[in-house]
């Protein structure tokens, strides 16, 4: 029997019905998960901002950080690609996928050991070389937590396809907890490195909880024998194969990131503040509903390969717009001026248009980024992981090129708002692709989705802006715009899309028609 053969067989014998409802469950269940890691990034972003503030030492630490970032997405992404050889006829072993992730982890204790140098000066070259001694050290640390979180990922793909996927929500949020408390009880004397050792806390937190599922969940037909060092070698490249693409799409905020570093102090960590919360905002979305469905993506791949894209892709990406725009709508409107007046000293009001700059820049790239992460599970489950990763090197020479030119003609501003070009180029070739006949339809409901929630928040939280302007100035402004703003956008959901409202409120029951 297959190593993971009896667990899948449970599965793949649910009836259709209630399918559904086991994905929601999965994926309300990630979602929630990420959220909360998200929630928890956001009380040390601004704890890290008031201690920190904006400064050529915190662009050093985050051009560390964000690589941590684009490999924390990469981990993620393993809980997909790898999905389809787990649960395939020619499956591996847990054993063989856990050596299979060691070897994947050899590139980065190099990279974040002895290349840490020369790493250093690649992510940070518009800082002083004393401060890139920073990022090297910041490196040393958050290379460890990301080997961590790569093992933590790896016992998160199994459990999700063993359907634990309560387990995997419960270790990423305790995880999370313990990062928060590591930043309080670290920062008096770890100084602007506080966030990376609450990285390492939240990684060993998180792959000790994964770890203890794992045992929990074994059965005797799931222990099974090691590879020869030959089938490990081949295992390792075929994940790597499915994955990279992964680490090369969100690689490319590398790029742009090193494109701030030589601007003013402090403008790439405000860009890495900003990209941290749209980002968080698309895996707890776009991602999310990736994870969740591959398993069954991949199981019904056969029978109808366009209507797995065109159910995915469409109906993922309206609910995650429906909840990205606003909380960019926020930021933009009253969160980034409530964040200045908690910490004024540390973002004055130059500071905080930056950031609302940059976080309004970054909505098309939210857009492109989302059809990315919802159509590339789709495609991985129809098997087309070469054609995937053959595109990739295209994609960073055209962000490569984009970006260079955007930054002669317009500044720091012109490489963020240039951000958007690659990634949303990359989404179009991946429907196109994936979805055949049913292209036109898809890229219809994608683009009317796109302007509809887009539309509806910069309207909603633009008059919640102008309502907050007859308070006077100071936190209850910022608050107000960001309420009024809300309160507006939710009252125009119930004309622009009442079914979703009907649906995240769970006014439907489940006997009700096919989703919207």
């Amino acid at each position: 029997m297959s190593a993971v053969a009896r667990p899948v067989s449970a599965v793949a014998e649910s009836s259709p019905a209630t399918a559904p409802s086991k994905a929601a469950r999965a994926g309300a269940a990630m979602g929630l998960a990420t959220l909360a890691m998200a929630g928890a990034s956001a009380i040390q972003a601004v704890l890290y901002l008031s201690s920190f503030g904006l400064t050529a030492r915190t662009d050093a630490f985050f051009a560390a950080f964000s690589l941590y970032t684009v490999f924390g997405v990469f981990t993620q992404s393993i809980r997909i690609t790898a999905v389809p050889l787990l649960v395939g006829r020619r499956t591996m072993g847990p054993r063989d996928f856990a050596a299979t992730l060691l070897v994947v982890a050899v590139p980065v204790a190099l990279a974040c050991g002895p290349l840490a140098g020369p790493l250093a000066g690649l992510l940070a070259p518009g800082v002083s070389e004393a401060d890139q001694g920073l990022t090297q050290n910041a490196l040393h640390i958050l290379g460890g937590a990301m080997i961590l979180q790569l093992a933590a990922a790896g016992a998160a793909t199994l459990l999700g396809v063993w359907d634990r996927f309560g387990a995997v929500a419960a270790g990423y949020m305790a995880g999370a907890a313990a990062g928060l408390v590591t930043y309080l009880v670290a920062e008096p004397s770890t100084g602007e490195l506080t966030l990376g050792w609450s990285m390492l806390a939240m990684a060993v937190v998180t792959a000790g909880w994964m770890g203890g599922g794992l045992v929990r969940a074994r059965t005797p037909g799931q222990r099974g024998g090691m590879a020869s060092p030959a089938r490990l070698a081949r295992m390792a490249g075929g994940i790597l194969g499915r994955t990279v693409v992964y680490f090369v799409f969100n690689g490319l905020f590398l790029v742009t990131l090193a494109f701030a570093s030589r601007a003013g102090a402090g403008d790439a960590t405000v860009l890495s503040y900003a990209y941290l919360f749209v980002s968080y905002l698309v895996a707890g979305t776009g991602m999310a509903v990736g994870v969740s469905r591959v398993p069954d993506m991949t199981r019904g791949a056969q029978t109808d390969w366009d209507e797995v894209v065109a159910d995915t892709v469409p109906h993922g990406f309206r609910y995650a717009m429906l909840l990205c725009a606003p909380a960019v709508g926020a930021l933009v409107a009253g969160g980034a001026a409530l964040v200045g007046e908690v910490v004024p000293e540390s973002l004055p009001p130059g500071e905080v248009s930056t950031l609302r700059t940059f976080a309004a820049l970054l909505v098309p790239w939210m857009i492109g980024a989302l059809l990315v992460n919802l159509a590339l599970p789709a495609l991985f489950a129809l098997g087309r992981a070469r054609l995937v990763n053959i595109v990739a090197l295209p994609v960073v020479a055209l962000h490569l090129l984009v970006t260079l030119a955007a930054d002669r003609l317009f500044g720091v501003e012109g490489a963020v708002g240039a951000f958007f070009v690659a990634p949303l180029a990359f989404a179009v070739f991946l429907a196109a692709a994936g979805v055949g006949r049913r292209r036109a339809r898809v890229a219809a409901e994608v683009v009317s989705d796109a302007l509809v929630f887009t539309g509806l928040a910069a309207l909603a939280f633009s008059l919640g802006a102008l309502v907050a302007a007859l308070l006077p100035d100071g936190p209850a402004e910022a608050a107000a715009a960001v309420v009024v703003g809300s309160i507006l956008y939710v009252a125009g959901l119930r004309v622009a899309a009442p079914h979703q409202m009907e649906v995240l409120l769970g006014a439907r029951r489940s006997s009700a028609a096919a989703p919207a």
